[in-house]
């Protein structure tokens, strides 16, 4: 009996909710056209296929060949289905109920299309828990693979973990199929004799070694260099001819077969985790950047492989933690989840297109960031929000919330306002400053304030080295590749103190400057940006909704604190879309002259999409482009226009200046360093020379409308 090797070979296929429709038919032309055609040109080579609901979608509407392919081959049986979250949630952070709708959305599309109903599924990131397996088996899911650094973190390595494993939750039982991280790794960025290497000098003569490789189809000739190397240069058909001219000892199969034909090698019960660089990214910055480093020296070292078990980072919930805007996505999301159970009697027919809707909002991508643009992309962000906000318009329409609610949706143990007139919907943090942290209008779908913070990243410690060296290796992997799309990216990183909302204060300098505040290099005198407001009024009057705020803070500078009073009064009136907020500034100490500014920022996608600008009627008939930087001196008003999505926001106030500028990051991608904008931040200020004892009342008011 001659040495042989179990092999299961599997290809993940994905793009997000909301991502451009040219990445998705480059994806598909550049990427999974040809992959699927390597396959069905190779019919003695079975293999596993997963592809998330957003692609499905794409290739009904617009490839059905791609459907006549694959029902070929699984006719044939050369191709296994994998089921999943139909839109790619992370099962573990949507509620059960939507966790199990999403797999069973999966399988009936499967079943339709192709009469195949899986037994398994692609678990979104690897992204596991343990009470995943009560889950999966009240969904009727069998199996599923995870990394194999998994099973390191428990003590399996080397040989061990050549096979499948059994975990259960309370007796609900799961097999897990590790996949190799040594053949992620290699294919295709290795020459295909150092993956054939590495397969025979695991078999053995038993015939009960099994090894897998299941990753992103995206590695075939979508991430950088691939398309070269892996279609022009032959990559793919040297790797299947040699898997076909060696098939006496690789032994191909499929999952299923696997759990028939192989016993499991033992139980085994694992931590929270996903892949290894994730638990890397997940970390807080300064101990991301420790993290990075630390494993750099133990590869060095040789040492990584031996230590694995003991090397670990954070999980996939800490972004919840790191990023207040993914947190509050999250949350909104999971307030639409409950509204839409809640409700579902009273909403009727129209629950299953706000259960669609609340699905879609649920794809994982624009909640995280790593070496994928993640959150940092706005339009995936839109995405999301789109989405949440399709299913909060049908639940408005159909089972209407009180005008005022007051709850901890973002379950950071203090209350938020919630206000809405049916047309629009604003969320208040009275803890953060009384902010505004959302406006949503309905009849657009728009989260008109779907900003991003400038914040920190690990890997901004490692821009310099992009800035000046470009790696030589074209075949890299994304996640060895150090590469700046531009120069000089080191000269706009700048880092928020605050989260970047709507209707902030700001106690300034006579002379602060727009580059100051832009750079968040500026002095802020007072303590209301992210000071507590008490709630003093929550009211309906005459059909509108109000909410006063009021902090006693200070105006502190060079160690004196001199006293001074805010109160805000945020009215949203109906029926219409206007947002008036009056401002109350009493001073009760000898510091006399400030600027008080009022922030707003905007999320406009683009800077410089002409289908969306500012314009400012008494200063200028030229567009102001969202990327634009402008000071404006006594101004009345502006006008703020999105011909895409559909809406026109005017804003009224008479100020003594304007400054408008463009907010952008510096964030690592796929593709290398590079620069992102992701709002356009308005200031409106008003200077005073105010005595003690006297005080002032400023108003804005910004009209919502459909254009």
């Amino acid at each position: 009996m001659g040495r042989k090797i179990n092999f299961i070979l599997g290809f993940h296929i994905h793009q997000p909710v909301g991502n451009f429709d040219s990445v998705f038919e480059r994806a598909t032309n550049d990427c999974y056209r040809p992959l699927l055609e390597a396959m069905h040109g190779h019919p003695q080579i079975p293999f596993a296929l997963h592809i998330s609901g957003p692609v499905w979608e794409y290739f009904e509407e617009n490839h059905r060949d791609i459907f006549e392919k694959i029902s070929a081959m699984v006719d044939r049986g050369q191709c296994e289905l994998l089921g999943g979250g139909f839109y790619e949630p992370i099962l573990t952070v949507i509620p059960r109920e939507d966790a199990i709708g999403q797999i069973e959305k999966m399988a009936d599309f499967l079943d339709e299309r192709f009469s195949y109903r899986p037994d398994g599924i692609w678990l979104t990131e690897r992204i596991w828990e343990p009470h995943l397996p009560a889950l999966l088996s009240e969904a009727g899911i069998k199996f599923l693979a995870v990394d194999d650094y998994h099973l390191k973190a428990v003590g399996i390595s080397g040989n061990d973990l050549l096979g499948y494993f059994i975990t259960e939750e309370n007796g609900k039982t799961t097999a897990i199929f590790p996949i190799s991280e040594f053949l992620r790794y290699t294919i295709p960025f290795a020459d295909v004799e150092k993956t054939l290497r590495y397969l025979i000098s695991i078999a053995d003569d038993e015939e009960e070694r099994l090894v897998v490789f299941a990753d992103d189809g995206e590695k075939f000739g979508l991430w950088p260099g691939t398309k070269k190397w892996v279609w022009q240069e032959g990559w793919m058909e040297k790797f299947l001819t040699a898997l076909d001219e060696n098939s006496e000892w690789i032994n191909i199969i499929s999952f299923s077969d696997a759990l028939v034909e192989i016993d499991p090698k033992d139980r085994i019960y694992m931590p929270t985790g996903s892949y290894f660089e994730m638990s890397e990214w997940t970390l807080p910055v300064d101990m991301s950047y420790k993290f990075h480093r630390w494993v750099e020296e133990l590869k060095r070292e040789g040492k990584l492989e031996e230590l694995r078990p003991f090397v670990k980072g954070g999980f996939w919930r800490n972004f919840l933690a790191k990023y207040p805007e993914s947190n509050w996505m999250h949350k909104r999301m999971l307030w639409i989840s409950q509204q839409l159970r809640s409700k579902r009697r009273r909403i009727g027919k129209k629950v299953d297109e706000a259960r669609i809707s609340l699905y879609r909002s649920q794809c994982n991508c624009a909640y995280w960031h790593g070496v994928f643009g993640g959150l940092y992309l706005p339009h995936l962000r839109e995405g999301v929000w789109t989405n949440i906000l399709k299913a909060e318009s049908i639940i408005e329409r159909e089972a209407p919330s009180r005008a005022v609610v007051k709850c901890d949706v973002d379950a950071d143990g203090m209350d938020e306002i919630r206000i809405s007139n049916g047309e629009t919907v604003m969320w208040v943090v009275p803890h953060r400053g009384g902010a505004v942290r959302e406006i949503s209008f309905l009849p657009t779908q728009t989260n008109m304030i779907d900003t991003l913070a400038r914040h920190r990243e690990g890997y901004h410690k490692l821009l310099w080295e992009a800035q000046h060296s470009q790696n030589s290796d074209e075949h890299a992997s994304i996640h060895d590749r150090i590469v700046a799309k531009e120069k000089g990216l080191t000269e706009i990183l700048h880092y928020d103190s605050y989260s970047r909302s709507f209707a902030m204060e700001h106690f300034l300098l006579t002379f602060a400057t727009i580059d100051e505040i832009e750079q968040c290099k500026y002095i802020e005198l007072g303590d209301f940006v992210d000071g507590a407001y008490n709630v003093e009024k929550l009211r309906k009057v005459r059909g509108d909704t109000e909410i006063v705020l009021h902090r006693d803070g200070a105006i502190r500078y060079e160690g004196q604190k001199f006293p001074v009073s805010v109160t805000k009064k945020i009215l949203l009136q109906s029926p219409g879309s206007h947002i008036i907020i009056n401002y109350e500034i009493k001073n009760k100490s000898t510091w006399r002259e400030f600027l008080f500014g009022v922030e707003t920022n905007y999320s406009l996608l683009s800077r410089d999409d002409p289908s969306r600008y500012f314009l400012f009627p008494h200063e200028t008939l030229i567009r102001v482009r969202p990327g634009d930087r402008k000071t404006y001196e006594d101004v009345d008003g502006y006008e703020l226009v999105d011909e895409s999505r559909g809406f026109r926001i005017s804003c009224r106030s008479r100020m003594d200046k304007l400054w408008l500028f463009p907010v952008e990051t510096v964030s690592n991608s796929e593709g290398g360093f590079e620069r992102l904008y992701q709002e356009t931040s308005v200031v409106h200020l008003y200077r005073f020379n105010l005595d003690e004892g006297d005080r002032i009342s400023i108003d804005i008011m910004w009209k919502l409308e459909s254009v």
